[in-house]
């Protein structure tokens, strides 16, 4: 994943469990895509092996991925 400086987001790479942020219609996506549907400016981003998460301008976390053990915060 790659966070430009403008806030926009986009992702790459292997994404079985959705952790790119781009949806399930690709196990892999080998072009660098934005991710869409985040209504504010992103400002942090940390990727696990199988997640993702977010933080924006508002203070908002937004995370997707694998959620297996918990680790996107909402519960198992």
């Amino acid at each position: 994943m790659a966070l430009l400086g403008d806030g926009s987001l986009y992702s790459w790479g292997y994404n079985h469990n959705g952790q790119l942020g781009l949806g399930y219609e690709s196990n892999e996506v080998s072009i660098p895509t934005k991710i869409e549907g985040i209504p504010d400016r992103i400002i942090e981003m940390k990727c696990g092996n199988y997640h993702s998460m977010v933080i924006t301008s508002n203070n908002d976390l937004y995370c997707w991925g694998n959620n297996q053990c918990g680790q996107l915060g909402n519960g198992i």
